[in-house]
């Protein structure tokens, strides 16, 4: 009886340490926090990025399209970064901006991710008459010099306009402007995967599951895809500034967002630089603003890049 009694008390008593125990998956994000700092710190910054752009509207103080102020004003106490050259509310512009800037990054960066990882892995796996439409199809893209292909899509299209809105909605209008920009990170960011995949095509563990009779499926997705993993997750990262300033650049030539529209890109490149001497805030603003947001997903990705790879993991 005692001994049956002894072990309900354990029993009881383990229960109860589990019920108070924090989560596997909580503990294993403060591990990992713990040993990438920076990539905690960069995490933190895309997230208030990624709060802000949602909420962006409703937080902002201002009319992001409208004037309310004399023109070139400095900051002060009710502009905090004071005014542009037609009275805009600085602040409120990089706030709302956020929506066009990190809507286009991400939603590229995430074709990147899918189809370009895709293309890739089928390219460099199969090779054959796959791999040969798809490298051939990159070379065409690339026989052209980028801004002048996407100056060419963007005017067959017609340039974006967007009304606000959620994000998707965003995303939505700016359809034909994220078509145009995709097409380079598509092919470039599938070349870079081929190459990866052809070379670990050859390695013993993949020759050895193939030797047991594992599938094409099973090599592609549990021995392939996690070493290829962090080559796109740095390629994706690095490849946001490009996107955010081909934006810009399509934005200054008027083939970007609508003028007038809130975008980091466009109130960086467009009017406000010639003013950037005399009132540089007006500038200085958006410029900030692209280079914490580029710090933090580059930083992010460092850290995602050494907790995801099989080959630097304890």
């Amino acid at each position: 009886m005692s001994v049956q009694t002894t072990a309900f008390n354990d029993l009881s008593a383990r229960a109860e340490a589990q019920l108070y125990e924090r989560p596997n998956w909580i503990r294993r994000l403060l591990r990992v926090a713990r040993q990438k700092p920076l990539g905690t710190v960069g995490a933190v910054i895309v997230i208030v990025f990624l709060v802000t752009a949602s909420i962006a509207p409703t937080i902002s103080p201002y009319d992001a399209r409208t004037t309310v102020a004399k023109p070139l004003q400095s900051p002060d106490s009710d502009h905090w970064l004071g005014t542009d050259a037609i009275g805009h509310d600085v602040f409120s512009r990089v706030l709302e901006g956020s929506q066009i800037s990190l809507v286009i990054a991400l939603t590229i960066t995430a074709i990147f991710v899918v189809l370009g990882t895709s293309l890739g892995l089928i390219a460099g796996y199969f090779q054959g008459p796959m791999d040969y439409i798809i490298q051939r199809s990159g070379e065409i893209w690339t026989a052209f010099p980028n801004l002048i292909a996407l100056l060419l899509i963007v005017s067959i299209l017609g340039p974006p306009t967007t009304t606000g809105g959620t994000l998707l909605n965003i995303a939505w209008d700016l359809r034909n402007l994220i078509f145009a920009l995709s097409l380079g990170a598509l092919f470039g960011g599938s070349r870079i995967i081929r190459g990866v995949t052809l070379s670990l095509k050859q390695t013993d563990y993949v020759l050895a599951a193939r030797t047991i009779g594992a599938g094409d499926t099973r090599i592609i997705f549990k021995h392939l895809l996690p070493n290829v993993l962090p080559f796109v997750i740095v390629g994706a990262t690095s490849g946001l500034a490009a996107v955010i300033l081909a934006e810009a650049a399509l934005s200054f030539l008027g083939l970007g967002v609508a003028p007038g529209t809130p975008s980091w890109g466009q109130d960086l490149s467009g009017r406000n630089r010639q003013f950037f001497r005399d009132a540089p805030w007006v500038a200085l603003a958006p410029g900030v603003a692209i280079s914490l947001c580029v710090v933090g997903f580059n930083l992010m990705g460092d850290a995602l890049r050494d907790v995801l790879d099989p080959r630097l993991r304890q």
